[in-house]
């Protein structure tokens, strides 16, 4: 049992016992869901920012790219936590590796404003601008990101680069 492992040194295989056994509770899958976040949120790389939006690019610009309280940017899942969740404990069952993928696949975030991020509809948002994970930028904190100069630094070189250039149009 790894019940001493901090959250850093759990594995996939560790995520996936637990995953099974929530799975099988007897909880309505609300609850279920909940809990499964709970559980997901303690792996280091959780909500992984892939992506900013022309919008939050401009909102950070106005911040001189600082993140600050309440400037109405947040991390907005690309596919919806409950229905990825929803699908996990109602779905087929999956063997680990493809869970996993699946879990990994369905968990990434872009930066938007919050006005994009309550928007249901389609094409409400702004356009994206990618963000390669592998550089690890904007890392996971709780419900909030890292924001140090790296990441002041990214979004200043991505704003010259994509809007002071007037490269982009929309």
């Amino acid at each position: 049992m790894n019940k001493n492992k901090g959250k850093d040194m759990m594995t996939k295989e560790d995520f996936y016992h637990d995953y099974l056994l929530l799975r099988e509770m007897k909880i309505p899958t609300p609850r279920k869901c909940r809990m499964l976040g709970e559980l997901l949120s303690s792996h280091p790389d959780n909500w992984r920012v892939v992506g900013v939006t022309k919008n939050a690019l401009i909102r950070f610009k106005e911040h001189d790219f600082f993140r600050e309280s309440r400037m109405g940017i947040n991390r907005s899942h690309i596919v919806d936590r409950n229905k990825t969740f929803k699908t996990m404990l109602e779905g087929p069952l999956m063997d680990c590796d493809t869970w996993w993928q699946f879990y990994v696949d369905n968990d990434r975030t872009i930066l938007s404003t919050s006005s994009e991020n309550l928007s249901k509809k389609e094409g409400a948002q702004s356009k994206v601008y990618d963000i390669d994970d592998s550089i690890g930028l904007f890392k996971s904190r709780g419900f909030s990101w890292t924001h140090n100069l790296a990441e002041v630094e990214f979004l200043r070189y991505t704003y010259s680069k994509r809007i002071r250039a007037k490269k982009d149009v929309k």
